[in-house]
């Protein structure tokens, strides 16, 4: 019986890897920060050294408020029921505040590396009006909203 040569599956284009996909990525974000201007990212790190010690103040004064509340007050025990559930509160706030902090904080040495402004994402520049209403987003508009609505 003669032989029937199989016909060979086609060969797909190997995908990049993520390193060289990253190594795209930062490339094209390193090629695109040039279109921040020096002066607006100086404005976002003004705005956002603000934002820090604004918040770092915040918290100070809510510490001392609560230890100075603990010290003088004493109460029955529907008091003391009201107080820590504020005491709950207070602690989440300030775990979202600690949250705030270091998002600041990251947006910081964002800056300093040059990876500022860009969606981690697309890798896209973000908007300067984002950034200016929330200057240590990571996402642009368009990947947030792809986010929320599950599609990504």
């Amino acid at each position: 019986m003669p032989r029937v040569k199989k016909k060979q599956p086609e060969k797909k284009p190997l995908k990049k890897s993520s390193s060289a996909a990253t190594g795209a990525k930062s490339e094209s974000r390193r090629t695109n920060s040039r279109k921040y201007t020096k002066k607006f990212l100086n404005q976002m790190t003004v705005m956002l050294k603000e934002m820090r010690e604004e918040l770092l103040e915040d918290v100070t004064r809510s510490m001392k408020e609560e230890s100075d509340h603990l010290r003088f007050n004493v109460g029955d025990f529907y008091d003391h029921a009201s107080e820590d559930r504020q005491r709950e509160l207070a602690l989440t706030l300030s775990n979202r505040e600690r949250s705030k902090l270091h998002q600041i904080d990251d947006a910081l040495k964002r800056i300093e590396s040059g990876e500022y402004g860009f969606c981690e994402v697309t890798g896209e520049k973000i908007g300067e009006e984002r950034l200016i209403a929330m200057p240590f987003t990571k996402l642009s508009v368009e990947a947030q909203e792809e986010i929320e609505r599950g599609d990504y």
